[in-house]
């Protein structure tokens, strides 16, 4: 009973109560006077006293005395075991120190994902921090920096990153020039990334990309190279292949998503040529159609040949042949033989198959046209 009377006593609640802290000791409680108009304010100032000090018996580390009994011979004696101090001081300490946080934190983050190289990742984790969402005005990185990033674009894990930080940019109201396009679209089509710039392009709310005609026909001319390619063989023409050429025709489904004209003889090829690698000859008789049809809606300026220059004109057209090769005269006559290579294909199927008459003359025609200009430039 004697340990039991101990185990529930209240007197050590009592004695070490806020009795020696707070002017809130059950013996100076007084009645107050209900009609007073300061009573409101006579109570909250003793709540803050109560607060305050409540924290210094707390943090003073004042804590309940254990008693434990041991047994001396014959008599009972109690020795007191304080608890040991708490060395912490709760009152001016972090709770979570930052600096314990972010240690492992910063070692995960400094890791380089494989493949990727190390100069475009440094890259783009700046770019990434300096376009949060939180990111004050004056920490914006300069305009230019989204091109220096594009241009250190080595490997096709390179351009997988690319997505988030064009997002980020556009979303912080940052500005992204047709150049800026152009440019991310020959670097993802070098690498073998054309699908991530087209994935890119459906989604004009989020990366406001601004294509032409030439960066639709790079991107169409990246998808129809891995279908049409003399290395591989029947074989390899898989349901992957298949999936390719849809989003080829898709890619040219978005120029009228992007208000740009589709009426080009070259692009039109582009579609003929790999639907006919594939054999997809419902695609093949739709498309010709579609471009016998619009013939004189065409632009035939991507197979125009310019006449001979002279030699100031020729250094000329060099100084802008190094800068945008889509426009050259050696890619103009590679375009124009693809061209004619196409019609003859067709010229062929429908007269020995004999489905139709009149595009085969139509084709014939434009054979002898395309050859014509050749011969004049050569």
């Amino acid at each position: 009973m004697f340990i039991t009377s101990k185990l529930f006593s209240i007197k050590p609640l009592l004695r070490y109560s806020f009795k020696s802290f707070t002017t809130f000791s059950p013996t100076q409680i007084h009645s107050y006077n209900y009609s007073t108009r300061n009573f409101s304010r006579e109570i909250l100032s003793r709540v803050r006293i109560y607060v305050v000090q409540s924290r210094g018996f707390h943090n003073n580390r004042v804590c309940l005395v254990q008693k434990k009994i041991v047994k001396k011979g014959t008599k009972e004696v109690e020795e007191k075991i304080e608890e040991e101090q708490d060395t912490l001081d709760l009152q001016d300490a972090e709770l979570f120190p930052t600096t314990l946080l972010q240690g492992p934190l910063t070692e995960r983050t400094s890791e380089i994902p494989p493949g990727v190289s190390s100069e475009f990742y440094k890259l783009y984790k700046e770019a990434i921090q300096k376009t949060q969402k939180t990111t004050p005005l004056h920490e914006l990185p300069r305009h230019g920096r989204l091109n220096n990033l594009i241009y250190h674009i080595q490997t096709r894990e390179d351009s997988l990153l690319l997505p988030k930080a064009i997002a980020q940019w556009r979303k912080k109201l940052l500005p992204s020039t047709p150049i800026t396009t152009r440019f991310i679209i020959k670097k993802c089509c070098e690498v073998n990334s054309e699908d991530v710039v087209f994935q890119m392009l459906t989604d004009r709310a989020q990366y406001a990309l601004l294509p032409s005609q030439e960066g639709f026909r790079r991107i169409m001319l990246a998808f129809a190279n891995k279908i049409v390619d003399p290395s591989s063989d029947e074989m390899s023409l898989s349901s992957n292949k298949q999936e390719i050429l849809d989003n080829l025709y898709k890619t040219f489904g978005l120029m009228a998503y992007y208000d740009i004209s589709q009426y080009d003889v070259h692009l039109y090829t582009i579609l003929i040529s790999a639907s006919l690698k594939l054999e997809s000859w419902e695609r093949v008789d739709i498309t010709a159609s579609e471009l016998l049809e619009n013939l004189d809606r065409m632009n035939n300026e991507a197979l125009e040949l310019p006449p001979i220059p002279s030699d100031w004109e020729k250094s000329e057209l060099i100084k802008h042949d190094d800068k945008f090769t889509e426009y050259s005269v050696e890619s103009r006559r590679s375009r124009l033989k693809s061209c004619i290579d196409m019609a003859d294909i067709l010229y062929k199927r429908y007269t020995e198959s004999k489905l139709d008459e009149n595009k085969a003359e139509n084709f014939r025609r434009l054979i002898d046209i395309w050859n014509e200009k050749l011969d004049v430039n050569s």
